[in-house]
């Protein structure tokens, strides 16, 4: 994925921010594709007197914010609250926050992904995440309004397999958290799954919640995940904002599938037929979903046989940066 562009505006300066009252600005708008169910967002927020709005990456920061949820095919709403302070150092840009807030992005209907609790800073230039004591926990709208809740439990049901309904539910079963700050590892795993020699197509928005082609890829429109594919290549994406290592069973997790030591999906070993999995054409026992992701592996997973592929052929998206031994993905 193209990194976001970076553009921090102070829209007052400090001077004037504190002597300046108190004002509110909201913005009201339906997102379509993220839930089974259309969805009202609606965002009210508060300039505080003695803070200096600004924009980083793609959040718009003025002060405490409410964000309505409604689910337009049953009214049942919700109500979150993000009163967090933050801060512009006008040495050098970088952005502090502390406290609770929820963030959502500034474009589209603005829709809450994740919230966080504590200090952390969006550094400047690059605006990599310095966590700092903050604790990130994925927010899904969909699961707030939903009529009932949804299941954690990925499917064990036969191949094709498609996206989950409720994506941000399972990016956060996966114990992932979609980006906030810029990209500091960027990778490619290629995945090939065959069930009975046939593949099976692994589909473009895995991770992304609100999928949407843009004719250059499947990009997400409210939020995405470290681990993401853009097209139904195979070809998995590892784009993090933080350090930490991701795994295979992460990704299935995310997807909705089952995946471990005897199945895939419905699949499991036994009547004469196994379940194998390979990485780089060499075959690993135990447990596939502790394996971790690391730069350009070819991972298959081969249930009832089927040509084992030991290197994926295709074009590789990129080097790859930030991860063990690569070069840093910020300047």
């Amino acid at each position: 994925m193209t990194r976001f562009a970076v553009i921090v505006v102070l829209l007052v300066t400090a001077t004037a921010a504190a002597a300046a009252p108190s004002s509110r600005t909201g913005s009201q708008a339906v997102e379509s594709r993220l839930c089974p169910f259309p969805l009202a967002v609606t965002v009210k927020q508060s300039a505080a007197g003695d803070q200096v709005a600004t924009s980083v990456l793609h959040f718009e920061l003025e002060g405490p914010s409410t964000v309505t949820l409604r689910n337009l095919r049953t009214g049942r709403t919700a109500v979150l609250r993000s009163p967090g302070p933050f801060a512009v150092d006008t040495r050098n840009g970088s952005v502090g926050f502390r406290g609770r807030h929820v963030w959502y992005w500034s474009t589209g209907a603005r829709v809450p992904f994740v919230s966080t609790i504590g200090a952390g800073t969006l550094r400047a230039p690059s605006y990599v995440l310095l966590p700092g004591t903050s604790r990130a926990r994925v927010i899904d709208p969909c699961a707030l309004v939903a009529a009932t809740a949804p299941s954690a439990a990925p499917h064990a049901t036969p191949a094709p397999w498609g996206l989950p309904a409720y994506a941000l539910s399972r990016i956060g079963y996966a114990g992932l958290i979609p980006l906030i700050g810029a990209v500091v590892r960027h990778d490619h795993v290629h995945l090939d799954v065959i069930v009975n020699g046939r593949r099976v197509v692994v589909p473009a928005g895995v991770g992304l919640a609100a999928p949407v082609d843009t004719g250059h890829g499947v990009f997400g429109r409210v939020a995405n995940s470290p681990l993401h594919t853009h097209a139904a290549d195979g070809m998995i994406h590892i784009e993090a904002d933080r350090r930490g290592s991701y795994t295979l069973g992460q990704f299935f997790d995310e997807w909705g599938v089952r995946l471990d030591g005897s199945c895939v999906g419905v699949y499991c070993s036994g009547n004469g037929k196994d379940l194998r999995v390979y990485v780089d054409g060499r075959r690993r026992r135990g447990d596939p979903r502790r394996i971790v992701l690391t730069n350009r592996q070819e991972i298959a997973i081969v249930f009832g046989g089927g040509r084992v592929p030991t290197t994926y052929t295709g074009a590789w998206p990129g080097a790859g940066c930030g991860g063990a031994g690569e070069p840093s993905c910020v300047s």
